[in-house]
């Protein structure tokens, strides 16, 4: 009997020692983790997208700020109608378009002056410094800034001020490059917006109006240089500054997240990582290292050629997310991000090949035969690329007017066959010209 206790207590002694090493190994990792510094991160996002060679002098948000002060609402009415052409508009619709824009003078003056500027930064503030905090305020007071601008150069083109609401397209579009680059996604996503619908007001400016070929020559050269070193390349660097501040704050029990969730069983299984603390962090991190550097990678592949690699980003997506808890929350569609990213790319490359061609037809009495001669002749610098084709964009002649058009994202040729969502769910091509004209109720 005593040796048949003996046994019962070593066996209880091993047991326990099992259970208590892992435990007292992972307190002293964690209490060694908790000695370490903390990384600052809102301070380290605050240091990658302030502008190199930053001066005061040159920022705009002084000025911006000063416009969102004055700037009066958008009035609800108005909304329905705010991409239409001066001309499809009723007699309200017009009235209530003039109104709004001449109550805003003063805005729009300071956000003339705001974009005269060489950029747009100020310190990112958050709630207890919490980058999933942070305060996005600016976002949609640029949006309305977009809206009240286009809707301005349109009545100004109406009017026959061309080239004065096509310099205001080009300030649009560069409005939209001040918050593109090493920012937040969604930073980036409406900076897409922006220089997106600034090209489009541009296109049926252009349609309606029939600019001259000296105005047009100036204002190509202005989307040129603004579009020249690719500002809508999507960047990582602020999501991964994001994942890294809530793992950190979750093992050290200061999370964040899953307070925005409504599934129970995250909230058990989060608290359950907690406990493991660094070593659950340290494997969250290299996983989302790697995840964002691929990423990284994948962004300057162009849609086709990840599509013709046979690369589905979707899947490799779900594959290195697999495992964890955050990367499957905090990792965006990155397949559409990147479709998005270059569609704005191409709207732009389309926009340069317009005028071009309507400059090559005013000079030469004829539309060019192909988008060659218009690099030959000297009116753009290189062939105009399809990032869903992998070749140029087709243009075709059809008898006094021409077709320009992407694949889009279904990657063939449907014929210029238009789809204004860019075949994102079925069939179509994105035809650029002749301009898509849009329908509004009178």
């Amino acid at each position: 009997m005593a040796n048949k206790s003996t046994v019962i207590k070593w066996v209880l002694v091993l047991t326990a020692i099992c259970v208590l090493l892992p435990v007292v190994f992972v307190l002293l990792l964690n209490l060694a983790y908790k000695r370490h510094p903390k990384i600052d991160y809102l301070a380290e996002y605050n240091r990658i997208s302030k502008p190199t060679d930053f001066d005061p002098n040159d920022n705009a948000a002084p000025y911006f700020d000063q416009a969102f002060e004055v700037m009066m609402e958008e009035p609800n009415d108005l909304k329905d109608f705010r991409k239409s052409w001066p001309a499809d508009m009723n007699e309200n619709q017009l009235q209530t378009a003039k109104q709004w824009v001449a109550s805003n003078s003063q805005a729009v003056d300071y956000l003339r002056q705001a974009i005269s500027k060489s950029y747009y930064w100020k310190p990112l503030q958050a709630k207890n410094n919490e980058l999933l905090m942070a305060d996005s305020n600016h976002l949609p007071r640029l949006r309305k800034a977009m809206y009240l601008l286009c809707l301005d150069a349109k009545l100004m083109a109406q009017q026959g001020q061309t080239e004065a609401a096509l310099r205001q397209s080009a300030d649009v579009y560069k409005m939209g490059t001040f918050i593109a680059g090493p920012r937040f996604l969604i930073e980036q996503l409406v900076a897409i917006a922006i220089s997106g619908f600034a090209v489009n007001s541009a296109f049926e400016i252009i349609d309606r109006t029939n600019p001259a070929p000296a105005i047009l020559k100036d204002f190509q050269q202005q989307i040129s240089d603004l579009s020249s070193d690719r500002p809508f390349l999507i960047k990582f660097d602020g999501e991964r500054l994001i994942f890294k501040d809530e793992v950190e704050r979750y093992s050290s029990g200061r999370g964040g997240i899953f307070k925005f969730s409504r599934d129970s069983a995250l909230h058990w299984k989060a608290l359950f990582m907690c406990t493991l603390g660094r070593p659950w962090a340290v494997r969250e991190i290299r996983k989302a290292d790697m995840m964002y550097g691929y990423f990284n990678s994948a962004a300057h592949k162009t849609p086709w050629q990840l599509h013709n690699e046979g690369n589905d980003v979707g899947k490799e997506t779900e594959e290195m997310a697999k495992g964890t808890l955050f990367l499957r929350i905090l990792t965006p569609a990155f397949a559409r991000v990147l479709h998005i990213s270059y569609r704005v790319q191409v709207q732009t490359d389309a926009l340069i090949a317009t005028t071009a061609i309507l400059r090559y037809k005013a000079d030469k009495g004829s539309y060019p035969n192909d988008l060659q001669e218009l690099v030959v002749a000297g009116y753009i610098d290189k062939l105009p690329m399809d990032p869903f084709s992998g070749g140029p964009l087709t243009y075709k002649l059809s008898g006094d007017n021409f077709t320009l058009y992407s694949f889009a994202q279904d990657f063939d040729d449907d014929g210029g066959k238009h789809d204004s969502k860019w075949a994102d769910e079925g069939d179509g091509d994105y035809v650029f010209w002749p301009v898509q004209k849009i329908e509004t109720t009178k």
